[in-house]
């Protein structure tokens, strides 16, 4: 089910999952849940962790055929991994390969096996993570997959980032945006799109940061995807303190300076730490000001500060 539409009967999903559960109807909750598997990812990762939790706990849960359950604890591990939970998402990622690989699917296993390799890098683990997402991307290469390619390509282009050769990783990650948009899958490009403007950044080439960072903040805003609205604002803190903007920049970061959220290859999550670093650094005393004085703007508020004229 599209995002659009699942924010529109939001309302009407919650009353099917809960129908489903009190009749006892497990393959019927979980298919509902993981059609809306997008919605869960951008607005609330932890709600759809409830409803799949409580869903898995039925006692019919067992007769549900292999390949339901399949989606659905990908979907699970899905929402889990963007909530911050990686060793539970890992755990829910390797049953639902399991099942995929006793069903012959091959489209299932590239998808999980990608999935495992994002974990592996984030565990450090950059060799292991490479022959998972290798693996992987053969499988998509064999069926011409331009969605799974995007995704591939864009987390190797992570893992050369992570090695420090960023110069490789921006090339990689570009090419992962450009596909992202041929497949029309928004949220994947206005992540890569961020990850392209923190690239720019960190080289100093100010007005291609901000071009990407605007892109990317657009498209999130579009989609109400939180964690990408979340990384976007983020960003244009940076900017603003790189131009010495201090007030703009405190007022930026002040909004998201608590925020804990994912996004594809690590979002605002992994980029938190050293967006601050240098706020700090560039800002000073000017920065800590502006983020004191300055009055607590809501997400909405500091994504419509960050688009607009400075």
């Amino acid at each position: 089910m599209r995002h659009d539409i699942a924010s529109l009967e939001q309302d009407n999903i919650r009353g099917a999952l809960a129908w489903a559960i009190a009749a006892d109807a497990p393959a019927l909750g979980l298919a509902i849940a993981t059609s809306v598997e997008w919605f869960w990812i951008m607005h609330d990762p932890r709600e759809g962790m409830r409803w799949f939790a409580r869903l898995m706990q039925l006692p019919d849960v067992g007769q549900v055929a292999p390949e339901v359950r399949a989606h659905a604890l990908r979907a699970y591990g899905g929402a889990t991994d963007i909530a911050g939970d990686d060793a539970a998402a890992a755990r829910l990622y390797e049953q639902s390969l399991a099942l995929f690989s006793r069903a012959g699917d091959e489209h299932g296993r590239a998808v999980l096996l990608h999935r495992l390799g994002i974990q592996a890098m984030r565990r450090g683990e950059p060799v292991r993570a490479r022959e998972l997402v290798e693996a992987s991307q053969a499988i998509h290469i064999k069926s011409d997959d331009r969605w799974g390619l995007a995704q591939t390509i864009g987390t190797l282009g992570a893992l050369a980032r992570d090695a420090g050769d960023e110069a490789h990783a921006f090339e990689l990650i570009a090419r992962s945006a450009s596909l992202a948009r041929e497949v029309a899958v928004p949220w994947w490009e206005s992540g890569m799109l961020a990850e392209l403007a923190q690239l720019a950044l960190n080289a100093g080439r100010i007005d291609e940061g901000e071009a990407h960072a605007r892109e990317a903040l657009v498209l999130a805003d579009q989609i109400s995807d939180r964690g990408g609205r979340v990384f976007g604002v983020g960003l244009f803190a940076r900017l603003a303190a790189e131009r010495r903007q201090f007030e703009r920049a405190g007022l930026l970061w002040s909004a998201i300076q608590h925020e804990e959220v994912g996004a594809p290859l690590g979002g605002w999550r992994r980029h938190r730490q050293s967006c601050e670093e240098r706020l700090r650094t560039t800002g000073g005393p000017d920065f800590d000001r502006g983020c004191a004085e300055g009055p607590v703007l809501t997400l909405e508020d500091a994504v419509s500060l960050a688009l607009a004229p400075a």
